[in-house]
């Protein structure tokens, strides 16, 4: 299991804004991104240097909490992704926790990796977002 939390100085609403739009999405994860933001809506990311990763939104409560589940072919299962908002003073508290790696060590320390990777790149993306600036567009196989 990767468990992380992260402070951001931008209100709740903004940080799942950042979280949910496929523009933004491939500006903090560096990718080529679909994302539909609603129950059952598909998701893949293609990220130079990484399988591609497909799946669906599970589950979505705006302005707080949004749930992943998704696989790649070198996984051995489809992973859950939980992420939730809480406002603090001056900003929001994202909580990431995400499960299904079984005995997969080395997918967990990739995932764990990445996953701190992404998390620094989304407070700079929530300070200097542009809307059409990103990689955002569609992936098409």
């Amino acid at each position: 299991m990767t468990e992380k939390s992260f402070r951001y100085q931008i209100a709740v609403a903004d940080l799942f804004s950042l979280l949910i739009s496929e523009d933004a999405a491939g500006q903090w994860m560096g990718a080529v991104v679909e994302l539909e933001p609603e129950a059952g809506g598909v998701v893949v990311v293609a990220a130079p240097g990484w399988p591609v990763v497909s799946g669906h939104v599970e589950s979505i409560r705006q302005p707080d909490s949004v749930t992943f589940v998704w696989r790649a072919p070198d996984w051995p299962g489809p992973l859950r992704t939980v992420i939730t908002l809480e406002p603090e003073a001056d900003g929001a508290r994202l909580r990431l926790t995400e499960t299904g790696y079984g005995t997969d060590d080395d997918l967990l320390r990739r995932r764990d990796y990445l996953w701190s990777h992404w998390l620094v790149r989304l407070a700079a993306t929530g300070a200097q977002y542009r809307p059409g600036g990103g990689a955002g567009r569609k992936y098409r196989k």
